[in-house]
């Protein structure tokens, strides 16, 4: 093939380098290019993986890079799903290439390794180098590991062995880790028929058992051999003895990966819908009948009925040959939503979300790409879901903070989802009780419509809430001030009535605070600017944030003196005094720290469901959506920890938090009761969500953020400056901080429209051993605001050049920390 008729594709890279790149492609793989296939393409002076975006037609080859493999036999994903991935790229300021390989299986992603072969004159040269030398021990294990990954000890001499002659250096693929599951089956031969067989082996047909057996694979098409093993005693030398004598043959295909199991309790679909759903529900299904795109913010009260309202309007979307996304904040909670799912809609259900293998994210991942599955319902990364023809994307919570990724890249997935249906004419469906600012203002000023369902199903009452003031506890409850005397009676009551209570904390650990008695001071991780938080259960201290471990001490590393005492409580304390309060009750604990192995949370979830466990102790992983009707009590220890945070959205998430956990009281026959312990007990925020008030607050805040220019009256970004030497971080910011103001000043009158608060330390100076300092812009229009993050970006680069100081760039952040 000539060079400049060879094909032509366009690549995103898995590398941190934004564009895309073309590539000519050899004619050995010019029949295996489409979108969404990975390639293997040189890059500078090594191998990386990339994703074709456009077969670009009658382009010049003259000049090109080849690829040098093409990986996959089908797409990943189409061309819509390519404008969506570019669409995220450009206004999240991330590589494409490394937004395409976090949404994909982790399984399918490549990498490349060093490897080494001994030259001749390396050969020689082990003789005549010293036996215990550097190079004498690498070239000897170079030697005997021909083509193997280099270990990371011997990577410093490879420059110095390749610069001598004496090694040829490599680069190789690994292998990926997820891809079809194999099995083996066992089938008769193509024309044999079990009469004839049984007629022409009748002298080897030793037993009833044996004639049933080949009866029964004959009979079956095609069987498992685990089935067989499972059905026959005998089945492995029964399958040997027929498969020797050309009657039957083993075969190997796909098969998916057991994802049964997840349904807590089998649901059906009401017969009827309540007025408000209806309602809801006929807007919904009048939009999808449209096939253009909309948003809708379905304002629902807890207990109402939204995902009655979802199951709809998905299987409207379903019957009329569209797929629908169901996104929840979290993985518990996507484990309940798929036990309601699939026992109504059976294998037209696909999960997908971090907490599955790669081999089944992999299953999961082609089910959906090939259109074999109509509803994926999974946390933010469902989003990305490769269904050819998508209908419906519904973000439930859609406040919830969780949809915000905090590792690059760095998207708002609720935000993501509207751009998606936007791309894919499809319906967004955003719902939530207690909807985030942003979503209300753009739904209060006509961007999305407003769906109302203000009441609970069946006219249930919402729970009363009663606020505890911890200022006026006083003897040993002031002393100990985790259960107030409320709160405890409250308990007492509903565990003798039979029910259930959940209790709400949003602090992992034993002892939060491990501090000296004499000076004052914690014990601190030396990665982070934070105070290390006591585990029972492993006896040891840990950081939350980098994993750091250390033990308990006696002695107080600042001031040497013996008088080290552990203070605060979190969740495990928390269970501990639960249980010793109540010996006869049932108290189960369900934080990071419980669910941290796979299937935990389903069966936490699981055994509450069944009434195996009397009061449910955790973080915030309870407040989510979940519905069980004999929860009739829910207790808040510290309503206050969200709002000290320095952040304007605390008050936001204050009242979110107590209103959802809140609402998982009094969803069945009986009333729910609440009870909120506070030490600001006048905070708008509390208050607003003592009397059930959404409207008081959003008001509040809306006033607030209008006057001091916040989201949703302006854009935001954060630039934080890390590097691992404080003064060199904080030198680097100022210069960064002084370059956006030059930028700010050359724009003139259009500068003015551009904000710029800092830089500044970051509220934690100290992360994973690096020192950090942010800067804040803030702007009313999201094209201007990208457009200098741009210039700002182009400018930081030459000035952190060399300095292993970095700059992250965070676009629309949620966690300022």
């Amino acid at each position: 093939m000539a060079e400049s008729t060879k094909p032509v594709i366009r690549v995103a890279l898995a590398i941190p380098v934004k564009g895309t790149f073309d590539y000519s492609v050899p004619e050995q793989w010019a029949a295996q290019i489409r979108v969404g296939c990975r390639v293997v393409a040189p890059f500078r002076n090594r191998k990386v993986t990339g994703y074709i975006l456009e077969v670009i037609q009658n382009a010049e080859a003259e000049g090109l890079k080849e690829i040098e493999e093409v990986l996959d036999s089908e797409p990943l994903f189409h061309a819509d799903l390519v404008r969506f991935f570019s669409w995220s790229a450009d206004y999240y300021l991330a590589p494409i290439g490394k937004f395409i390989q976090s949404a994909l299986p982790g399984g399918l992603n490549t990498s490349t390794f060093t490897c080494c072969e001994i030259t001749a004159s390396g050969s020689k040269a082990i003789d005549l180098l010293a036996g215990n030398s550097e190079a004498g021990i690498g070239l000897a294990w170079i030697r005997d590991n021909p083509g193997k990954r280099v270990l990371p000890g011997l990577k410093k001499i490879i420059p110095l062995l390749h610069k001598n002659g004496w090694v040829a250096v490599g680069e190789k693929i690994t292998k990926r880790r997820a891809g079809p599951l194999l099995k083996r089956f066992v089938r008769a031969r193509q024309g044999a028929e079990l009469n004839s067989i049984l007629e022409s082996f009748s002298g080897d047909l030793r037993t009833d058992a044996e004639s049933e057996f080949l009866s029964h694979v004959c009979r079956s098409g095609e069987i498992s051999l685990q089935e067989i093993r499972r059905r026959f005693p005998r089945g492995d030398y029964l399958c040997r003895k027929w498969v020797r004598k050309n009657v039957l043959e083993i075969c190997k295909r796909p098969v998916l990966r057991d994802m049964a199991g997840n349904i807590l309790c089998i649901s059906t679909a009401p017969e009827r819908l309540f007025e408000q759903q209806e309602k809801a529900l006929n807007i919904i299904q009048g939009l999808l009948d449209k096939k253009r795109f909309s948003v809708c913010l379905l304002h629902g009260a807890t207990g109402s009925g939204k995902t009655e309202v979802y199951y709809a309007a998905i299987k409207k979307a379903l019957d009329e040959g569209r797929q629908a996304i169901l996104m929840v904040p979290e993985i518990a909670l996507s484990v309940y939503m798929e036990g309601i799912f699939r026992s109504r809609l059976g294998d037209r259900v696909a999960v997908y979300h971090s907490g599955l293998s790669a081999g089944e994210r992999f299953d999961q991942w082609m089910r959906m790409a090939r259109g074999d599955a109509g509803l994926v319902i999974g946390a933010r990364s469902a989003l990305f879901s490769p269904f050819p023809n998508l209908g419906l994307i519904i973000v439930d919570e859609e406040h919830d903070t969780s949809y915000k990724q905090e590792e690059s890249p760095r998207y708002q997935a609720r935000d993501a989802a509207v751009a998606r249906g936007k791309i894919e004419k499809a319906v967004v469906v955003l719902g939530s009780a207690t909807p985030s600012v942003q979503s209300y203002h753009n739904a209060v000023t006509g961007k999305y419509h407003l769906l109302a369902m203000p009441e609970r199903v069946e006219q249930r009452p919402m729970p009363f809430i009663r606020i505890v003031d911890m200022r006026t506890l006083s003897g040993r409850d002031r002393k100990n001030p985790i259960m107030s005397p409320v709160l405890r009676k409250a308990l007492a009551e509903h565990l003798s009535e039979g029910r259930q209570a959940m209790l709400f904390l949003n602090r992992r650990g034993f002892h939060r605070v491990h501090l000296c008695r004499f000076c004052g001071k914690s014990v601190r991780c030396p990665n982070c600017d934070l105070a290390l938080i006591h585990h029972m259960k492993e006896s040891r201290l840990a950081c939350h944030y980098c994993g750091f471990r250390a033990e308990i001490r006696k002695t107080c590393p600042s001031c040497k003196k013996e008088g080290m005492i552990l203070y605060g409580f979190g969740t495990e304390r928390l269970e501990t005094e639960v249980g010793e309060c109540y010996p006869v009750a049932r108290v189960e604990r369900m934080d990071r720290d419980s669910t941290s192995g796979k299937g935990e949370t389903f069966q936490i979830l699981k055994r509450f469901a069944e009434g195996q466990v009397d009061f449910l102790v955790g973080t915030q992983m309870i407040t989510k959506g979940y519905d069980f009707p004999n929860v009739t009590l829910v207790g808040v220890i510290n309503a206050d920890s969200t709002l000290g945070f320095p952040d304007f959205r605390a008050a936001e998430r204050t009242f979110q938090l107590l209103s959802q956990v809140s609402g998982r009281a009094g969803r069945g026959i009986h009333e729910g009761e609440v009870v909120v312990q506070t030490f600001n007990p006048d905070h708008y925020a509390v208050v607003s969500a003592r009397d059930h008030d959404y409207a008081s607050f959003f008001e509040r805040e809306r006033q607030l953020r209008e006057q001091l220019g916040y989201p949703p009256f302006s854009y935001m970004a954060c630039l934080r400056v890390q590097g691992a030497g404080e003064k060199e971080t904080e030198e680097i910011a100022s210069r960064i901080g002084d370059g956006m103001q030059s930028i700010l000043k050359k724009w003139a009158r259009r500068g003015k429209e551009v904000q710029v608060l800092g830089p500044a330390e970051a509220p934690i100076a100290k992360l994973k051993g690096r020192y950090r300092r942010q800067i804040l812009v803030k702007c009313k229009k999201a094209g201007l605001l990208h457009y200098f993050l741009g210039e700002v970006e182009t400018m930081a680069r030459r000035i952190m050049r060399s300095t292993g100081v970095s700059l992250i760039l965070d676009v629309d952040p949620y966690q300022m920390l």
